[in-house]
């Protein structure tokens, strides 16, 4: 909650009170007087004053329900360091006007921190996301830009898709097949998305199955393709029934499932979604997908 406070006076402090007024139109307006309260005011006012005073900028605003969707210590650091919340604040603007009009898919816009942003048009839904936040308001026009209304937070990826999948302990078996079957340039690309199976996940097919991949590295090869799809897919862009293309050299399709909150592709089912990637998305899987063409011959048995 402190963390979009402060993104909401900052926001005042450069747009002359306009996002102010939109923000208390929405049931946002008790926002300014609790920052003044956490005395953060003046240093994020002053800092923005001298990015944003000399130019137009566009804005993708968190709401209360987004920071309310981050785990309880993060918020805190955040709201505890004045200079890891101004670099996050200013990971939000974009020098210039960008407008819904100007939107295109896979697109990257480069934010006051340096890093950039993806943005994604998915057609079926109507559905536009910014690093994979969905934008649910568009175009507030401010005195010197425009405000985009966003349903999560946005933190910066902490590298490409090949660094996340060796950064993370649960992805180990992953790697090692990746350089095994000598795909990590193919992973460099951009505008990936991959179903990483976990440890746990690649374990469930057993020493038989291993064995068999081990004396055929063609088909290994295909088995991680077919974990990659090319173009980028956030939760916000899945729809249920839908079937996806992927990378392998069939361009078999995987099948999405949608149940409530839960998210299936094929059989597995994501355990963890859309860890940002610089070029791309992660979804962490429980079960490794396995090509329909494959499923029924004997060393996979049929499913």
């Amino acid at each position: 909650m402190l963390r979009l406070l402060c993104f909401t006076l900052a926001l005042h402090a450069v747009l002359g009170g306009s996002l102010v007024q939109v923000l208390q139109s929405s049931g946002e307006s008790t926002l300014v007087c609790l920052v003044q309260k956490a005395g953060l005011a003046d240093a994020l006012g002053q800092v923005y004053s001298l990015y944003l005073l000399t130019g137009t900028f566009t804005i993708f605003a968190p709401t209360n329900a987004a920071f309310a969707k981050l785990p309880a210590d993060v918020l805190a650091s955040l709201s505890n360091d004045v200079n890891a919340l101004t670099n996050n604040l200013k990971y939000h603007v974009v020098p210039g006007s960008i407008r819904k009009q100007d939107a295109s898919n896979e697109a990257q816009l480069t934010t006051l921190a340096g890093q950039k942003v993806r943005l994604n048009i998915y057609s079926h839904n109507h559905v536009i996301t910014v690093e994979g936040s969905r934008i649910t308001h568009f175009d507030i026009q401010a005195n010197n830009g425009y405000v985009h209304i966003i349903d999560t937070v946005m933190m910066p990826p902490e590298g490409s898709i090949v660094d996340i999948v060796a950064g993370d302990s649960e992805l180990s078996t992953l790697l090692s097949k990746v350089k095994s079957a000598n795909l990590v340039s193919a992973l460099q690309g951009d505008a990936l998305t991959v179903f990483a199976p976990t440890n746990d996940a690649f374990a469930r097919l057993g020493s038989r199955v291993w064995n068999h991949l081990a004396q055929n590295p063609q088909l290994l090869k295909e088995i991680l393709e077919y974990h990659v799809v090319p173009n980028t897919e956030y939760s916000a862009g899945l729809y249920n029934r839908e079937h996806i293309r992927t990378l392998d050299t069939h361009h078999d399709v995987i099948r999405i499932r949608t149940t409530g909150t839960s998210v299936y592709v094929n059989n597995a089912q994501v355990i963890k979604a859309n860890i940002a990637a610089t070029n791309g998305v992660v979804h962490k899987i429980d079960h490794v997908l396995i090509p329909l063409r494959h499923l029924g011959s004997a060393i996979f048995g049929k499913k």
